[in-house]
């Protein structure tokens, strides 16, 4: 068992730190990562494969190599703090599963270019995390691999695809996690677990190497319990050198919009993103309202762009349907249906959308929305109440309702872990950026996380 305690250096830029000065061992890290995954795993299901015998053994040789204070050898950023690796992307010698039976023997060749950068900056993945089927859905409640249980209430959901990312953050089993955002998965599982996730602007970071949803809109993305920790594994994802707009010199603006922002939400969401609101205004950033009517469409546009790009990036299932959830066989056959007049007609609708955002931003520097419709359900909860709003099925009206509008215009957006519920749910809210604006989205967060007060915390140890 690690020598370190509950609540000490628990942060990526706190292990950093210890491991430089010689605090703390490589081998006390993984250590407690390993203990703390092996007591999870049977509550939440966070992990699809774990790997404890081969990040101790390079633990143990870290610890054995010579320390060097020469100033012409650059530390790597993130000196082998522990990461969480979504099931969909390729880690040489491992499988690829997208935690579907159908790609159990999937072997990956090579790593993928963001497997690469994560090596480079000396981070050390523990194992592969569980997720939705193949992406294919925004609630964690369907995969090979079993269902992927939240770590504030085990019966709740993770929200998807990235859910068992989130949830291994969340635990409090490592302090970064790779995830993956095509209508909202590097959001909705932080929103409902309660971690930062950022979903870059799309292309920002390489897919090669990443098993694919819908190529147009898939983007990985880093998954964090504090912002500077989002921050510090984003630098890492990204190429070095890469081109950034910069955070804004003047007094930053964010927009709340109404309409479909508004309407159909939980009223303890609608709370949260009006204090998140409150929060910044009290970190001296300009918040307004805006019309967030025009876009309810948005998910039934998304769909008809997303089920044909996942049918054609997934030739293999036409032969194994057998060995696909009827889940994800419906969003399969759904795409081989869609037309190519009901595909263009998507395209221009898109595009529509993309620059609905766009004129709201000519004004602000970010928009601030909810995450998710609704703190997170039971995982066999069909139906929730609104209060005001009334009733909605889950099934109808997802975790990904409000998300996916986000990635048919290909905008950086990042989850804040802005509140509770009464009964102790993270609640999380979204503040959407401009294009290649991730540093100003970084920025805002954290000025809310120093507004706010907010502290990571962990639920406890299961026994």
């Amino acid at each position: 068992m690690s020598t370190l305690r509950e609540g000490e250096v628990e942060t990526a830029a706190e292990i950093r730190q210890a491991l430089e000065a010689g605090e703390v061992t490589a081998v006390d890290v993984v250590e407690r990562a390993v203990t703390r995954a092996e007591a999870w795993q049977p509550h939440i299901n966070a992990f699809s494969q774990l790997w404890p015998d081969e990040v101790m053994e390079a633990a143990r040789r870290a610890d054995a190599l010579p320390r060097s204070r020469r100033p012409s050898i650059p530390v790597p950023p993130l000196l082998f703090v522990p990461l969480a690796v979504k099931d969909l992307f390729d880690v040489a010698g491992r499988a690829t599963t997208g935690c579907c039976a159908a790609y159990r023997d999937n072997v990956a060749g090579e790593d993928a270019v963001v497997i690469t950068r994560m090596l480079a900056a000396a981070l050390v993945p523990m194992g592969k995390t569980n997720q939705h089927e193949l992406a294919a859905g925004g609630t964690n409640t369907v995969s090979a691999c079993g269902r992927t249980g939240n770590p504030w209430d085990p019966e709740r959901m993770t929200g998807g695809s990235s859910g068992g990312s989130a949830a291994a953050v969340a635990a409090g089993i490592v302090p970064l996690a790779l995830g993956s955002d095509t209508g909202g998965s590097i959001r909705i599982p932080p929103s409902m677990c309660g971690t930062f996730g950022l979903k870059p602007t799309t292309g920002k970071i390489p897919t090669a190497g990443m098993m694919a949803l819908a190529p147009s809109m898939d983007c990985p993305g880093p998954i964090a319990a504090t912002a500077r920790d989002l921050e510090l594994l984003y630098r890492a994802m990204i190429e070095p050198g890469a081109v950034s707009a910069g955070p804004p010199r003047t007094r930053l603006r964010v927009g709340i919009p109404d309409g479909f922002f508004a309407e159909g939400v939980h009223p303890q969401v609608v709370r949260a993103v009006s204090e998140a609101g409150t929060e910044l205004e009290s970190a001296e950033v300009s918040v307004d309202p805006v019309d967030g009517h025009g876009i309810e469409d948005a998910r039934a546009v998304w769909m008809q762009v997303c089920t044909p790009e996942f049918a054609a990036a997934h030739p293999l299932l036409r032969e194994r349907r057998e060995l696909i959830h009827p889940q994800v066989q419906e969003w399969l056959e759904l795409g081989e249906r869609i037309t190519e007049d009901v595909r263009a007609r998507a395209a221009r609708r898109r595009q529509e959308i993309a620059r609905w955002f766009r004129l709201r931003l000519e004004r602000f520097d970010a928009l601030l929305i909810p995450t998710t419709p609704y703190p997170a359900p039971r995982a066999d909860q069909g139906i929730v109440d609104l209060g005001p709003a009334g009733t909605v099925n889950v099934e109808q009206v997802g975790p990904g309702w409000l998300t996916c509008s986000v990635n048919l215009a290909g905008l950086p957006a990042i989850n804040l872990p802005a509140a509770r519920s009464p009964d102790g749910l993270p609640i999380g809210v979204t503040l959407v950026g401009k294009d290649d604006e991730e540093d100003t989205l970084l920025r805002l967060a954290l000025l809310w996380e120093e507004s706010s007060g907010y502290r990571p915390r962990h639920p406890s140890l299961p026994a």
